[in-house]
């Protein structure tokens, strides 16, 4: 690592805002679009449910099930999965991961059992863990403290983003039948074929570290290399995972509770929005329910950019992680109160918008919260804990039988909305 002197001679001589945009472009919109490509193979099976549960005979119980344990083999492999991307680089794990899940994905459109369906999925999960929290740690080797917020939303952008091209796209394959074989079958082979392109094009967009990086200068190279921790956390990962260390980390439990909730709320609804509007009476036909569900989505983009930007430019994450989990309490506790689908729809569309603006900061707090050594397997943790929020969170309301009204806007999602208000109280008092 460069002595300081060095350091700031080096700062002295090199355009950093140059620097940052010349990074910026490099890594972002490739690292976004392999995300949006994740979460499409991830979600498409709730639009799928709107024809292939008739199919298969799928019931809403099982199918929380089915979508759900895609979580349970995320769980198992996803912090093992980032030791092993923090010590060999990111290309080649990256690669693996998106090829193997693409591969599983194009296999789902040739399922002729609900069991066949469940055992896809799982392998799915295994396939693609540690994707997500492997690359919030790559973009960790590329941004400063002062830019990692901002890099993070436009990352997590990828998820609402994902499910405004997965509204219409999907509503629109679904709608035809091709060669005989209907809709859901091509859905998920034509949705799966761009992870297996992708994870190949990997190892020619993506360098492992600045200093592998063509498109920077000498000069360059040198700075980012002292100022940046990759090396670091690629040298101080232990080979075994150090939990009794990472428990000793202030607020842990406090990150891992909250990334349990929003994971059990959004994830949830990624999956099941779709049937919700579906059957709520605002949507006649696939293509409107495919508009209806871009509609909050659209909104998350919009918001979650402008708020990660302030937490940016404040420097401040506790506050922008608690003042968005305390709104989106509030309109979940309000979708209790009887009234209309227009104002069910609004009040859940006001919650998504809210709990994704929590995303970026969280993450923000998640990185800056643990050393370079505990990163990987910190960052892993805390989204191994999302998942199995993620997890319960299909299946619970699969058992409120994922409908709007009785137990799931009764009791379930009021519940959510008290415990957000804990987490965003303690947030604050940390």
């Amino acid at each position: 690592m460069n002595s300081p002197d060095t350091q700031s001679h080096l700062s002295d001589s090199i355009n950093l805002k140059g620097l940052d945009r010349k990074i910026w472009w490099h890594i972002i919109p490739f690292v976004v679009l392999l995300y949006i490509i994740s979460i499409l193979d991830r979600v498409n099976i709730g639009y799928a449910a709107l024809t292939m549960n008739a199919d298969l005979g799928i019931d809403p119980y099982l199918f929380g099930i089915v979508s759900g344990v895609f979580f349970l083999s995320y769980v198992l492999f996803e912090i093992p999965s980032n030791q092993i991307l923090a010590r060999t680089g990111a290309r080649i794990w990256l690669c693996r991961i998106m090829v193997s899940w693409g591969i599983i994905a194009i296999l789902m459109a040739f399922v002729r059992t609900p069991l066949e369906l469940g055992a896809l999925r799982f392998l799915l999960g295994a396939a693609e863990a540690g994707f997500a929290p492997g690359l919030i740690l790559y973009l960790s080797f590329w941004f400063r403290k002062e830019q990692i917020a901002k890099a993070l939303a436009v990352f997590f952008l990828a998820i609402p983003l994902a499910m405004v091209i997965a509204a219409p796209l999907s509503t629109f394959i679904l709608s035809h039948v091709w060669s005989g074989i209907t809709g859901w079958r091509w859905l998920f082979f034509i949705e799966g074929l761009p992870a297996i392109i992708l994870g190949c094009a990997i190892l020619l967009v993506l360098p492992d570290k600045p200093e592998k990086a063509s498109w920077l200068t000498g000069k360059e190279r040198e700075w980012l290399t002292g100022r940046m921790e990759g090396d670091r956390v690629s040298k101080e990962t232990p080979k075994k995972i150090p939990f009794s260390t990472i428990a000793k980390v202030p607020g842990l439990a406090l990150l891992c509770i909250s990334a349990f909730l929003v994971g059990l709320f959004l994830t949830g609804l990624l999956f099941w929005i779709p049937q919700i509007i579906n059957r709520s009476g605002l949507s006649h036909s696939l293509s409107d329910t495919g508009y209806l569900v871009m509609v909050p989505y659209i909104f998350s983009v919009m918001a979650m950019y402008a708020w990660s930007q302030r937490s940016d430019r404040l420097g401040e994450r506790r506050l922008h992680i608690a003042i968005p989990f305390i709104a989106a309490a509030l309109f979940l506790m309000l979708l209790a109160i009887p009234s209309g689908p227009i104002l069910m729809f609004i009040f859940i569309s006001a919650a998504i918008i809210a709990c994704y603006c929590a995303y970026a900061p969280f993450f923000a707090l998640t990185v800056e919260s643990f050393t370079p050594g505990l990163r990987a397997s910190g960052i892993a943790l805390v989204n191994t804990v999302a998942s199995i929020g993620s997890f319960f969170g299909p299946v619970l309301f699969g058992l409120a039988g994922g409908n709007m009204g009785g137990i799931l806007t009764t009791l379930l999602f009021p519940a959510l909305g008290v415990c957000l208000i804990c987490c965003a109280v303690l947030i604050r008092k940390k």
